[in-house]
């Protein structure tokens, strides 16, 4: 919708008010049409596809690779913008709107459901001009919904979360003073209780009812491990929980996704449009460990505890099981992460 102006000029009968009362009309009539365009409104949606593989689903380190496809997906957001990467503005800077910024608050939880289930996570009117052709979003952490194996080899629904930015993690609840909840980059925690995925359909469902009083995970057991300083590495010599792989994450906590070439959202006073972005994280194959049993390899489930009976061995870092013919003499690294999205985006206008 365009806005229309009527300004009414009384003539003076000195010729110098006479100019300035319009030149003071036309300035607030430029103030009030320029910079950004009241008619332009913009949705982010979002949604994850189990059929679109992750990038990195495999790694050469002498163990049997294995991938699990979570059945739940969910991010902490701190912000999300609107960029470009040339200068398209009069300033001579790129362009930048930023559409959600939580500053110093909580990220925004945003659960992904599958395609083509998408979900609105915010909605902004008054767009600054310029044109767009980069979605930029600060991740805080990842969520997701895999299979472990409990302490009598039975499979449960776990939530694992991987971090990018030093967090205070309101689902530690066993935390009595604030310290306690103070998460590190590249931490993993994993829920000490079962965990049922919400299938509301809203972004902002948590799931708080299960799967709560996340821990950290010791390297030297296996076991989960609270607070932070009480976990052990592998040599019991430092207070180290398991972390993911930083190197599969470079820029992170910062993810740039492009707008595809023609898709490109260009706006001005006198642009007039709905634009949907649209941003869709593949997920298939999402976690990723080395499949570590020696006796009873179990493929469809993460052995994160170390059993006798039955007997079944960890996988992953914390339990190096000897599966291979070198194992006593030159036991190899096994790890575990939930790997990065591959990420992909589409604008539509009205």
């Amino acid at each position: 919708m365009h806005a229309f102006f009527s300004i009414r000029i009384r003539a003076i009968q000195v010729r110098n008010r006479f100019i300035q009362s319009a030149i003071g009309a036309l300035a607030v009539l430029a103030a009030l049409t320029t910079g950004c365009s009241k008619g332009t409104t913009l949705s982010l949606q979002t949604m994850m596809d189990t059929t679109v593989t992750s990038p990195v689903n495999s790694i050469s380190d002498g163990w049997s690779s294995s991938n699990l496809t979570p059945t739940g997906f969910a991010i902490g957001l701190q912000s999300a913008k609107l960029t470009c990467c040339q200068p398209s503005n009069t300033s001579g800077s790129p362009a930048s709107f930023t559409i959600f910024d939580q500053e110093t608050g909580a990220p925004l939880f945003t659960r992904l459901y599958n395609s083509p289930t998408k979900v609105t996570i915010s909605s902004k009117s008054d767009i600054a001009n310029g044109t767009y052709d980069q979605l930029e979003l600060q991740v805080v952490y990842y969520e997701a919904a895999i299979q472990a194996m409990d302490n009598t080899g039975q499979p449960h629904t776990r939530r694992l979360r991987s971090y990018f930015q030093n967090y205070n993690e309101p689902l530690i609840t066993s935390a009595t003073n604030a310290a306690d909840t103070a998460v590190s980059p590249f931490d993993q925690l994993l829920s000490y209780l079962d965990f049922t995925v919400p299938t509301s359909n809203s972004p902002t469902d948590v799931g708080t009812s299960d799967g709560t009083d996340l821990r950290w995970i010791n390297q030297s057991d296996g076991g989960p491990c609270f607070p932070r300083t009480s976990c052990t590495d592998t040599s019991n010599t430092s207070n180290a929980p398991y972390q993911g792989n930083s190197g599969l994450f470079a820029g992170y906590p910062t993810v740039t996704i492009p707008i595809p070439a023609g898709q490109e959202i260009t706006v001005d006073s006198n642009t007039d449009a709905a634009f949907v972005v649209n941003f869709t994280a593949g997920v298939q194959n999402l976690f990723f460990y080395d499949e570590t049993d020696s006796s009873a390899p179990n493929t469809t489930a993460f052995n994160y505890q170390y059993l006798s009976t039955p007997a079944l061995s960890k996988d992953g870092t914390i339990q190096k099981a000897c599966s291979t013919a070198d194992c006593g003499t030159n036991p190899k690294t096994a790890d575990f992460w939930i790997g990065p999205p591959t990420y992909s985006l589409f604008v539509t206008s009205q």
